[in-house]
């Protein structure tokens, strides 16, 4: 998965980030949305997921990160710590 693909989930970008480490990969995930100032950016609104595949770590972090816009989306006044 490249550099610029984007996840599109309930009006927020999922922005994944790969990177080989020996013969594991390691992936996060970036979420970011558009509202009326610009782009609001979380970085690193994930935890490292370390996994033996590129597509695994990926998929793990993407799943983490739903679950971020998730809680987000269900308490508003909640903000990733």
């Amino acid at each position: 998965m490249g550099g610029e693909s984007k996840i599109h989930y309930k009006g927020w970008e999922i922005v994944p980030l790969a990177v080989q480490s020996g013969a594991q990969w390691s992936a996060s995930c970036d979420i970011e949305r558009a509202n009326p100032d610009g782009v609001e950016v979380f970085e690193g609104a994930t935890m490292q997921f370390v996994r033996d595949s590129e597509d695994d770590a990926i998929a793990a972090a993407c799943d983490e990160a739903i679950r971020q816009i998730d809680n987000i989306i269900a308490n508003p006044l909640v903000r990733l710590a």
